[in-house]
């Protein structure tokens, strides 16, 4: 009997060694690149770990693009709702479809004769590349107006924080947009105007004139390039030539 307990203390281990192994294999399988995930599929990865990093998509709001530039009173005569849709818009506005979609509205706004109306025309469709780079311009001038709108109206969204945010953003356009057929002098004059920053002393209101002034001759710059407006736009962020 003595003789045989080694042997059955050498069956034990072998056996506990085994039970291991075989509680180990799925994992040690699962591990081995290219082979494993092929035997042991992984888990799915949860939806909350998938939804990081993943941006909300933005849609363009319900737009009354009248409403956006009033005949009279300036930013004062907005209504304030509509400040909200304006900032909406305009970040709608960042992807191709959300581009063609807002120039669309205001084409519709403007009529075909974009100097008849040039606030709204200067977001109306173009198919000139170079002027469409320009309209880019328009459009980061348009969503600095709606982040000043939103700040003197005291907006939940509204901070000096977002408007030099899109000051930023327009400092950065002015640096790379070719003018293409636009008075080269209007689109600095613009730029310059734009970037005004009597805000930051506690006078916004002046800055915000300076921004609509500087939209305004924009505009009409805009519109004696290109007097006629398109049913689409060109093609989405190209530059002209310098």
């Amino acid at each position: 009997m003595l003789r045989k307990l080694p042997w059955v203390v050498l069956a034990l281990l072998f056996l506990g060694t085994a039970r291991c192994y075989t509680a180990d294999l799925a994992a040690g399988v699962a591990g081995v690149p290219v082979v494993g995930p092929m035997l042991v599929p992984p888990p799915p990865t949860p939806a909350y770990v998938q939804a990081i990093g993943t941006p909300a998509p933005v849609e363009l709001p319900e737009a009354d693009v009248a409403a956006w530039f009033p005949a009279e009173g300036g930013w004062k005569g907005v209504p304030p709702a509509q400040w909200q849709a304006m900032a909406l818009a305009a970040a709608a506005a960042g992807t191709p479809a959300g581009w063609a979609e807002l120039c669309a509205k205001a084409s519709a706004a403007a009529g075909a004769d974009r100097a008849a109306a040039p606030l709204p025309g200067a977001l109306a469709c173009s198919d000139d590349p170079a002027l469409t780079s320009v309209q880019r311009v328009a459009l980061q001038l348009f969503d600095l107006r709606a982040a000043l709108g939103l700040w003197l109206n005291g907006a939940p969204n509204g901070s000096i924080g977002a408007v030099q945010a899109r000051q930023g953003g327009l400092r950065l356009l002015c640096a790379t947009t070719a003018p293409g057929r636009v008075d080269p002098a209007a689109l600095a004059a613009a730029c310059a105007k734009g970037l005004d920053a009597a805000y930051l002393a506690g006078d916004g209101a002046a800055t915000m004139a300076a921004v609509e002034e500087a939209y305004a001759g924009l505009a009409a710059a805009i519109a004696a390039a290109d007097p006629t407006v398109e049913g689409e736009p060109a093609t989405y962020g190209a530059q002209a030539a310098p």
